[in-house]
């Protein structure tokens, strides 16, 4: 027995060894700088190289997708901010630079990467050499390299939305997944969230959000419901947020208390016009904090339904249900009731502009929605929180991590997803331009 320890002993310092052993020599750092007048990039790492011809950061997003990144040698043309950033994203080991900014120094620096240079500037500039570069700029106040690069991947591939994601679900990532966004809301800010149907236990917790809440320093809003229990008149329904303990947090905001205003959708598939909570208008911008799970009749819920029926007025909520026959509540066409839906997320989308962000949390993933007193007990494990400034990426992604899922839970909410055909919602707010289902999903660092 203890041959054998002393075997697996041995075994694991060859193999810590070897992982910490590769490094190139200065004979071999001298060769690759020499290849810099043929590439624009070149990449050592466990004895293989990666090489480039292509410009601007291209090539390091190319390799961060990769992973080429991980503890490898760098031997780059031009090193600034934007690309300092992308290697500290990516643990690079060392970056050389034919030229480098004072900047990328104080990044790489910070983050105990080691590096060499020949030649070193204040900034890097434009083409034109008549301002800084537009990626530098881009990112000049960005702290994080998380947050860097997803600015400087949304810019290089502009029909692709941005999410991130962690696995795991804090308040502090909560928080820190916001800030990631780098979209500070301002002014009046209203929080959407679902505050839970009475004896419901899955909707996301006011102590889990409270951090987040006062952060922004926002206002907690709601709507009545459209069908019949303690949510469907103000009074009660903020009693149920009291009870739920959203007033123990910060201020809320029954929006349809005094009635509703109209938002006109003239492109609307289904309907035109969407009833909302008057008290919407009071808002400069919303924050839309959304449990993602399933749904009875969406087939899922996440930041679509969170901004169609959970802003539409008792009554407004009705009218997307029936595709703007309100007697249809129950009974409309099931296609025609998800592009209502999508038409209605237009609307809050067009109100908000860029004053609106979105984060789902996916945990609790029960086939019901919150607004179901009794749920179905989840069958599949919580896989994380997700933000984005696109709700339709935002929620194609959730959607794929569930169908990408190894856990053998997943089926019944897929099953749920399915009998419901819940992603036509998607290809529906796409058509109608609220986002794309295009997306690059980034992990926080």
């Amino acid at each position: 027995m203890n041959k054998i320890i002393k075997l697996l002993i041995l075994f694991l310092i060859f193999a810590i060894s070897n992982m910490q052993s590769y490094a190139l020599d200065n004979i071999q750092k001298e060769e690759f700088v020499k290849q810099l007048m043929e590439y624009s990039l070149i990449l050592s790492k466990d004895n293989k190289v990666t090489t480039s011809k292509e410009h601007d950061l291209k090539p390091l997003l190319n390799n961060l997708d990769n992973s080429n990144l991980e503890n490898a040698y760098a031997f780059d043309k031009t090193v600034g901010r934007a690309a300092a950033w992308l290697y500290v994203y990516g643990n690079a080991k060392y970056v050389y630079a034919d030229t480098i900014s004072k900047p990328a120094i104080k990044i790489l620096e910070k983050h105990n990467i080691k590096y060499e240079y020949k030649n070193l500037v204040s900034e890097i500039p434009n083409k034109n050499k008549t301002d800084i570069c537009p990626f530098e700029k881009l990112i000049k106040n960005v702290k994080d390299e998380t947050t860097a690069y997803g600015l400087i991947y949304a810019k290089t591939y502009p029909d692709t939305s941005i999410v991130y994601f962690t696995p795991n679900i804090t308040e502090e990532n909560l928080v820190k997944i916001y800030k990631t966004l780098n979209r500070d809301l301002a002014g009046n800010v209203a929080i959407k969230v679902h505050s839970g149907e009475p004896n419901g236990k899955h909707f996301l917790q006011p102590e889990f959000m409270k951090d987040l809440v006062h952060y922004v320093k926002g206002t907690i809003v709601e709507c009545n419901t459209a069908y019949a229990g303690r949510r469907i008149k103000t009074e009660d329904h903020k009693k149920v947020m009291e009870e739920h303990g959203f007033t123990k947090i910060a201020k809320t905001d029954i929006m349809d208390e005094d009635g509703e205003m109209e938002l006109l959708i003239p492109d609307g598939k289904q309907i035109k016009v969407n009833y909302v909570g008057s008290h919407l208008k009071n808002y400069d911008s919303m924050l839309v904090l959304s449990h993602f799970k399933g749904h009875q009749m969406g087939g899922f819920g996440g930041a679509l339904k969170n901004i169609s029926i959970g802003i539409a007025s008792s009554h407004g909520k009705a009218y997307i249900h029936g595709a703007g026959e309100v007697e249809k509540l129950w009974t409309c066409e099931q296609n025609k009731f998800l592009e209502a839906m999508a038409d209605a997320s237009k609307s809050i989308v067009d109100f908000f502009k860029n004053n609106i962000a979105y984060i789902n949390v996916m945990a609790n993933l029960s086939i019901d929605c919150d607004c179901n007193g009794h749920p179905t007990p989840p069958e599949m494990a919580d896989i994380g929180i997700l933000a984005s400034l696109d709700p339709v990426a935002l929620d194609k992604a959730c959607v794929d991590l569930v169908y990408n899922s190894n856990d053998e839970g997943k089926k019944s909410l897929i099953k749920r997803i399915e009998s419901r055909n819940g992603t036509h919602i998607l290809t529906s707010a796409e058509d109608l331009k609220i986002g794309t289902t295009k997306y690059k999903l980034i992990e926080l660092k």
